[in-house]
């Protein structure tokens, strides 16, 4: 395990342009390091239009490796004032109109105790687009004001009887692989009118179904137009590609249609078999840091340390951080994540994160903890209902291999589900180790490179599940293009 790096609030990681199309680095180096510093204080503290400023003159005259990384500064910069879009008076209606019986003095209240998530930027305050959805994810006593709100469970009511189904199955002993589903998708990506010059090349990378023990026999329905190319089935990054000539008249969209078998994961653990890791090649590759996001920084250090305690055993290490995460984190919408410097540091700050957020932050702890853990990414349609994108964790247990952990499962149980205790406890436990049939994993390593390569920066920089676009060499960010993923078909398989 390497040394532990000191990380400071605007000094963490660097980034810098590998094969995808970027990288993070933890050093810009010489000079131009102090102007990214200082552009981010200034960011920081609401200066954007200086920061932006600074970074462009500073690109006049570096180096092309340096001015990438000036470059991707100003476009975080960007992307933080696309997330930060709603001001003071839209929240407020907001408020109004989901909220029962919200008084217009509870907004400054709120603001006070810190529940908003806000950026000044320019003299201007603006809020989270999703700010008053978080209220009612970050606050029970706001939760249950809420118009939409209801003690009654249906999902959590679906979600429990499938893992009972899975503990039953799993328990007859025949395979881990129970219960399949017959899943299909509809996933389109479209260009905005405007977004594309005529006569340049669009590019397009889809995400896709990995082939895994439980994911396989994945097939292509319909893919208009023809796919490029297509990566290959065990690939960290699955994607399917295409690329074709912008028209004058015409905006094209890039459709891909397909179906896959997913099946329910049960992992019967004896904690009393599980055996040292000797010299594993898997250890070594999955318990070292991963700029930009699984870093060991001395706060995370420290606290994989106190939950862990004395514990040697790495499926009970493993399952004390899940529970503190559980139990000590609750579930927020989140701003992009390349905007975002650390992002286990920026959960444990701010104790709230999203699926991947709280992911990475579990990943990181066990990787402290001498864990090997790795990240698993795509899309879910838990209790059999639409396709919402989705992120979750696995670790390596010898000589179990790899089993499946969702911490957002875990922590909505604790924090959100209205389900009987016994219930909620039952399903935080049962997310630790098994795994529901209702899957999409394209994604099984945070950061990966796509196949073929970006010429631009990733609009998703961590995961990749909505799709990645260029026009010609320069990336479509989100609200460029427009996609959507459909359920389109979910059957059991019965023997």
């Amino acid at each position: 395990m390497k040394n532990p790096i000191k990380i400071t609030a605007f000094r963490i990681t660097m980034i810098m342009v590998m094969a995808s199309g970027f990288m993070y680095c933890q050093n810009v180096g010489n000079a131009h390091e102090q102007t990214i510093e200082q552009a981010r204080r200034m960011s920081h503290s609401g200066e954007f239009k200086q920061a932006e400023d600074l970074l462009s003159r500073a690109m006049e005259t570096v180096p092309e490796m340096e001015k990438k990384a000036l470059l991707w500064e100003k476009e975080r910069i960007r992307r933080i004032r696309q997330d930060y879009d709603t001001t003071e008076e839209e929240i407020q209606n907001s408020c109004r109109n989901k909220i029962r019986d919200f008084r217009d003095e509870e907004l400054k209240k709120w603001e006070s105790e810190g529940k908003f998530d806000i950026q000044m930027i320019d003299g201007k305050k603006f809020f989270f687009s999703s700010s008053v959805s978080n209220l009612a994810k970050r606050y029970p006593e706001i939760r249950k004001r809420f118009k939409s709100h209801s003690e009654k469970d249906a999902w959590g009511e679906k979600v429990l009887s499938m893992a009972k189904k899975i503990e039953t199955e799993g328990n007859k002993g025949k395979s881990p692989y129970v219960l399949p589903l017959r899943l299909g998708a509809l996933h389109t990506i479209t260009p905005k009118e405007g977004k594309v010059n005529p006569g340049e090349m669009i590019k397009v990378w889809a995400p896709f179904p990995r082939r895994t023990p439980y994911q396989k026999d994945i097939t292509i329905k319909k893919a208009e137009p023809e796919p490029a190319s297509i990566d290959i089935p065990e690939s960290n990054i699955r994607s399917v590609y295409f690329e074709t000539a912008a028209e004058k008249t015409t905006t094209p969209t890039f459709s891909l249609e397909y179906e896959f078998t997913g099946y329910g994961i049960y992992s019967k653990i004896d904690a009393g078999k599980v055996q040292p890791y000797g010299d594993d090649p898997i250890f070594g590759r999955f318990t070292r840091r991963e700029p930009p996001n699984i870093l060991f920084t001395p706060e995370l250090r420290e606290l994989a340390k106190t939950i862990v305690g004395d514990e040697s055993n790495p499926y009970l290490k493993g399952k004390k951080i899940y529970n503190w995460i559980c139990d000590n984190i609750v579930y927020s919408y989140a701003r992009e994540y390349s905007t975002l410097l650390n992002i286990p540091m920026y959960v444990y700050e701010k104790r709230y994160g999203d699926c991947g957020q709280l992911g990475l932050l579990f990943i990181t702890l066990c990787r402290c903890s001498g864990v090997p853990a790795a990240w698993r990414s795509g899309w879910e349609c838990i209790g059999g209902e639409r396709w919402g994108m989705h992120d979750w964790a696995a670790i390596y247990i010898k000589p179990y291999g790899w089993i499946p952990v969702d911490p957002y499962m875990g922590v909505w149980a604790i924090h959100e589900s209205t389900l009987p205790e016994t219930d909620r406890m039952f399903l935080r436990d049962f997310y630790y180790g098994n795994l529901d049939p209702w899957r999409l994993e394209a994604n099984a390593r945070n950061n990966a490179r796509l196949r073929p390569q970006k010429a631009d920066f990733r609009s998703e920089t961590v995961d990749f599940q909505r799709g990645e676009i260029e026009s010609g060499d320069r990336n479509l960010y989100f609200g460029e293009f427009r996609w959507r993923m459909r359920l389109t078909k979910i059957e059991t398989i019965h023997p």
